[in-house]
């Protein structure tokens, strides 16, 4: 108990930033008005143009062979979604943007399993991506989180729940690049669950993610980061503490 209380206060702690930025970032009680919509026309425009010269300034992307069962052309194109997520990082069309890039990577039709091998099989992930493979994993979870809005949730448990288990059986201390990996996908489904679905003791989700006395504790603690921000970003901070405490 001490150690589950002792993880959420450093979860609050951790973001209290992120709380800031969120309370000054506030829209204004007139946003809706004609100068501020073509403000924010005008905004975006910029956001497009400065989004257009990032991906011109990045290094070219590298010829890429098949790997597995994805052909080199299927991978290529997963990469240029990718790149055009990387380059709207921090716009304020950020959010609008990755969405229908990562729509155009699950209507390819090999889409929704490559970004499902990228997170499970690591060496598929940096054959096929070489030294953007890191990225390619990160987006990876931006696609998934596409997937869960658009309602197939239960592929992204699925995803969480055999990483969490790759994870959980590893030797020694988890990869730092795989253990963000799930906490990612964590951070998805508390978004999608909410704080009421993770306190449904007989939720599918969670029994389908091992939670219970024989859940490694690394990966435990991994799901409950990811999941409390998850419900934080989708409804509160209380909501999140709340949600977690019961896991």
């Amino acid at each position: 108990m001490r150690t589950r209380y002792s993880l959420i206060a450093a979860l609050v702690a951790a973001g209290v930033v992120i709380a800031l930025f969120v309370v000054l970032s506030a829209p204004d009680p007139g946003a809706g008005s004609p100068a501020n919509v073509a403000g924010l026309t005008a905004a975006e425009a910029a956001a497009a143009r400065e989004a257009k010269e990032r991906l011109a300034h990045m290094p070219p992307a590298a010829a890429r062979s098949g790997t597995g069962k994805f052909t080199a052309r299927t991978i290529a194109s997963a990469e240029d979604q990718f790149r055009r997520m990387l380059a709207v990082r921090g716009l304020i069309t950020q959010e609008k943007e990755r969405r229908a890039l990562a729509q155009n990577v699950l209507a390819m039709p090999d889409g929704a399993d490559l970004v499902r091998a990228i997170l499970l099989d690591p060496a598929l992930a940096r054959a096929a991506f070489g030294s953007f493979q890191a990225e390619a994993r990160f987006y990876a979870t931006a696609v998934l989180d596409e997937m869960a809005r658009q309602g197939n949730l239960d592929f992204v448990v699925d995803v969480a729940s055999d990483l969490g288990a790759q994870l959980a059986a590893s030797a020694g201390e988890i990869d730092r690049g795989r253990a963000e990996d799930l906490r990612g996908l964590a951070g998805v489904i508390g978004k999608r669950l909410g704080s009421r679905g993770l306190a449904d003791a007989r939720s599918p989700v969670l029994a389908k993610l091992g939670f219970g006395p024989g859940l490694a504790r690394p990966v435990h603690e991994l799901y409950v980061e990811g999941m409390f921000y998850g419900v934080w970003k989708a409804e509160s901070i209380e909501q999140a503490m709340v949600a977690v405490k019961t896991l």
